[in-house]
């Protein structure tokens, strides 16, 4: 009989979109983002949703005018289903530093996206959608850190399971976005709840279109 490999198995069935969303809803992940994600939101309009994957943020934002994008075409589809009711929520599969997307928005979020990619990946992805920002529109970025000798076991059994590969720590991120080219509005960190699961801690960096500055953020 042939060996059953466990360890790539459960990587198997955590990367399939509706398994990772239920394991998110039972260590409390998505109740958490829930309420972050909302929170930086001043005013309503319309949103990009960056790497919506099959809809997992679009409950928290249905009354702006909403269009969800994500290069997996099969989540793509399962959102559709999922929020087919809504007519102002729409989705689209795309690559969108290949496939530029010619509408403009109010804000773009891109939640807990930016480890799934690398380094040389990120900062075109961050070119291309700073493009679909209205003139006084903002730009949303979240993403869960590493903090290694902080973390605690349960934290890092998360990391060693998600489907993103590129863990940075804050100051990663620092360098990435206080020395690159886009003009940062806001950045802080937001401190996960200390559960029985200890999640990760998410930095949050509030970008604009226009020449670069930086406000210190908490």
């Amino acid at each position: 009989m042939p060996v059953v490999n466990l360890k790539a198995l459960a990587t198997r069935l955590v990367n399939i979109p509706f398994v990772w969303n239920a394991a998110q809803n039972i260590v409390g992940a998505n109740p958490w983002k829930a309420q972050v994600y909302p929170s930086v939101f001043r005013d309503k309009g319309s949103l990009l949703d960056f790497g919506c994957s099959i809809g997992n943020s679009t409950g928290w934002f249905l009354d702006f005018e909403y269009l969800g994008v994500d290069i997996d075409a099969s989540a793509v589809a399962a959102a559709r289903h999922r929020w087919r009711d809504h007519p102002n929520v729409r989705f689209e599969a795309r690559d969108i530093v290949r496939q530029p997307i010619k509408e403009t928005f109010d804000h773009v979020l891109f939640a807990c996206t930016g480890h799934h990619l690398q380094d040389t990946q990120l900062e075109p992805t961050l070119d291309a959608l700073m493009l679909c920002l209205k003139p006084a529109g903002r730009l949303h970025f979240f993403d869960v850190i590493r903090q290694p000798g902080r973390d605690a076991f349960t934290t890092r059994l998360i990391m060693n399971h998600d489907q993103g590969k590129h863990m940075r720590t804050r100051e990663e991120y620092e360098r990435l976005f206080l020395e690159g080219s886009h003009r940062v509005i806001q950045h802080r960190v937001f401190t996960s709840p200390d559960r029985w699961i200890k999640l990760q801690d998410m930095v949050y960096y509030e970008l604009s279109p226009g020449p670069r500055t930086t406000q210190t953020g908490a």
